[in-house]
């Protein structure tokens, strides 16, 4: 984690904040203060440049050179780094992380940002689309995770945390850039990229290529390409524009050989976006802000398969057998955001940031939503606003809230005030109380998930033509989810000793976790699966999925993270969390059947593990050569309600050579993940012992990597 301090330009171009000759404002202090010189300025959590002393949550910085030596080769990976958080690789590769637990196949509720624009999707169940990321991790000059609620900055998709990305400035990145890399498990990592000046701006264009194979003994084969393009083009000494544009195409293969439902298969899904930035400086050291961001988004998986269940019900009543369905899962996505932001500078010790934006969702997919080709409509509009006030050098005050109306929901204010008492220079204690929400998603307000259809004549029912089967099909009626954050902080930086520390005490009560529940459907409404249900009392004939507020969850713990560097060429670091969840089913989930309530609640008490470590050492050795270790180790805990993956151990190691070839900088690097041995992350065993599941292995990984830069 790195803890040198962003520069003055960075600061200003991202917090919107510029601190001209005569500046005297917070900000000016800031970059003045010697003191401040060493310590990491966070931009992210109040929408507010503020050094990590005055900042009102917890933050771990990644820096560029924590990201080079990690060795790790995409965004979700990274945040192994981060105390509290949980990354695996789910069936069909694609990458997963929470934070604090209540996971899933399709976790929800955190927020990332690139450069200010948000990756939450409306594509499948919400959340974010971790395959299709569209920064490449070179670009980056810095992560910033907000480790908790900030739904009073971001508003609801910020739910459990925000990882914000601060990518380089094209100025930053002029020349040229090329890297490949290969190993085993099919791992194959192409990269260029070329910066240059246009006039007055500045211009970065890259492409990238990763492929690669995650799971054991299943067929997972991922090749994910992307094209970037950031221009910085100011237009007065006050007022810049930066454009950025992309796209990302990803082939995925998924499903098991010989299933019948689940056939292997490829799929492919694209991204498309661009973004338009205005900044403009105000010579108090305020700053005004307005930017719009398109995003496209287009999933493609089409294939056939046939039942044997149903097969057999078909031929019992003389009907040709097999029946082939026809699956159709085209999903094509629209984003249109658009935010507005003003800093002021009220007071020699005040501060204030306020804005506004709307985001428009449009999402098409006819197997999903049933509504022959017409998209269904989300739309949010918030404000949002945050004062800062310190009324004496040991103390900082933050007020911060967003107000949301969304249109799947009812309108919703998300506080929080954090007090920071400043017991020297090197020590800060911070109490925190905020709220926060998270909207329900597309998915789990209007899915309509019917296959096929069929006359059910021929079986002597009066029910006429219904569905083959019916997988969703949500009612709508859902509240958001609600959670109440209490923390309490405490930061030391004693850099005479090169000790940095960062603990984080925490209850953070979940109310009206939105889940699936699955109901039982009665004659007339029925699906052909199920009419061998029929003869039940009461009768039956199938299921499906709805969704309901269902869960209330209380999660305590504490977290740490500490740095300390005994010499300028070593660093450790040290991260511990140590969670307990308490979660209980309401009344109404509880109704429709225990068995399934007290199932839910095991998954969430064990959504997380009790405790986790990740110990790092980072080593210069001589010639310039680089050597890292980092070793993780989880407790037992489950991803999904039916599995769990039981405690493990995952040890990840680089070594680094720079070397030249004239003008040529170059780096060569050997990186081994998991070089212990193979272990589960997502599925090991089924979680109540009540019969096997397939287990997901994922053995070591090692690959040999070459960057030049000219």
């Amino acid at each position: 984690m790195g803890v040198r301090n962003a520069s003055v330009i960075l600061m200003t171009a991202l917090a919107g904040s510029a601190v001209g000759a005569e500046g005297i404002g917070p900000l000016a202090r800031v970059v003045e203060d010697p003191f401040f010189d060493e310590l990491p300025v966070v931009l992210s959590v109040s929408r507010l440049a503020q050094p990590l002393r005055d900042a009102p949550g917890s933050v771990t910085v990644i820096d560029a050179d924590t990201i080079r030596t990690s060795g790790v080769r995409d965004l979700a990976d990274l945040l192994r780094l981060v105390p509290g958080f949980f990354v695996a690789h789910s069936t069909n590769g694609a990458p997963n992380a929470v934070y604090h637990g209540m996971t899933d196949e399709n976790p929800r509720g955190l927020q990332i940002l690139i450069d200010g624009r948000s990756l939450y999707s409306p594509l499948f169940f919400g959340g974010v689309a971790w395959n299709l990321i569209d920064v490449s991790l070179d670009e980056i000059e810095r992560i910033e995770v907000i480790r908790g609620s900030n739904s009073a900055a971001y508003g609801s998709n910020a739910f459990l945390g925000v990882v914000n990305v601060v990518t380089r400035s094209a100025i930053e990145t002029q020349g040229v850039r090329v890297r490949a890399g290969q190993g085993n498990d099919g791992v194959a990592d192409r990269y260029a990229r070329v910066g240059m000046r246009i006039g007055d701006g500045s211009v970065r264009v890259s492409a990238e290529t990763v492929r690669d194979n995650n799971i054991m003994h299943f067929d997972d084969r991922r090749e994910h390409r992307r094209v970037n393009l950031r221009a910085d083009m100011p237009l007065s000494a006050a007022d810049e524009l930066q454009v950025e544009a992309g796209a990302v195409d990803l082939r995925l293969r998924m499903g098991v050989a010989g299933e019948t439902l689940n056939p292997a298969r490829g799929t492919e899904a694209a991204k498309t976006f661009g973004s338009l930035a205005w900044q403009h400086a105000i010579r108090d050291g305020g700053s005004i802000s307005l930017r719009f961001t398109h995003t496209a988004e287009r999933y493609r998986d089409d294939y056939t398969v046939s039942d044997p269940e149903l097969d057999q019900l078909l031929g019992s009543v003389g009907l040709s057998t097999p029946f082939l369905l026809e699956i159709d899962q085209r999903i094509d996505t629209v984003r249109d955001e658009l935010e507005f932001q003003h800093t002021l500078i009220p007071s020699a010790n005040t501060r204030f940031v306020w804005g506004a934006g709307a985001r428009y969702d449009a999402v098409e997919g006819r197997q999903f939503y049933g509504r022959d080709g017409d998209a269904v409509r989300q739309a949010v509009h918030r404000l949002f606003g945050n004062f800062e006030w310190r009324p004496s050098d040991a103390w900082t005050t933050n007020l911060g809230m967003t107000w949301e109306n969304d249109s799947l929901s009812n309108t919703s204010l998300a506080p929080r005030l954090a007090v920071n008492h400043h017991l020297s220079q090197q020590q800060t204690l911070r109490v925190g109380l905020s709220r926060a929400h998270r909207i329900p998603s597309l998915t789990e307000a209007k899915s309509r998930e019917h296959y096929g259809a069929l006359d059910t004549t021929p079986f002597g029912l009066p029910f006429g033509v219904i569905p083959l089967e019916i997988q969703r099909d949500a009612s709508g009626h859902l509240d958001k989810e609600v959670i109440d954050v209490t923390e309490i902080g405490y930061l030391g930086d004693f850099r005479e000793q090169g000790v940095f520390v960062d603990v984080r005490l925490f209850e953070e009560k979940v109310k009206d976790r939105i889940m699936p529940v699955s109901l039982t459907l009665s004659p007339p409404d029925c699906e052909v699966r199920g009419l061998g249900r029929l003869r039940r009392r009461p009768p039956e004939c199938g299921s499906y999925i709805d969704y309901m507020n269902a869960q209330d969850l209380d999660i305590r713990g504490a977290e740490y993270q500490l740095r300390w560097s005994p010499t300028g060429g070593t660093q450790f670091t040290l991260n511990q969390s140590f969670i307990a969840i308490d979660s209980k089913a309401n009344a109404e989930f509880s109704a429709l059947g225990r068995r399934d309530a007290v199932k839910a609640e095991r998954h969430m008490d064990n959504s997380a593990p009790r405790r986790a470590t990740m110990l790092r050492w980072v080593q210069e050795l001589p010639a310039g050569a680089e050597f890292s270790v980092a070793h993780y180790r989880y407790g037992r805990f489950q991803w999904t309600p039916n599995t769990a993956v039981k405690a493990f151990n995952r040890t990840d190691v680089r070594v680094a050579y720079p070397f030249r070839i004239g003008p040529t900088r170059a780096e060569f690097a050997l990186t081994g993940q998991g070089v212990g041995g193979r272990r589960a992350e997502f599925k090991e065993r089924d979680a109540d012992g009540s019969g096997p599941i397939p287990a997901q292995y994922i053995h070591p990984r090692v690959w040999a990597s070459i960057a030049l830069e000219f």
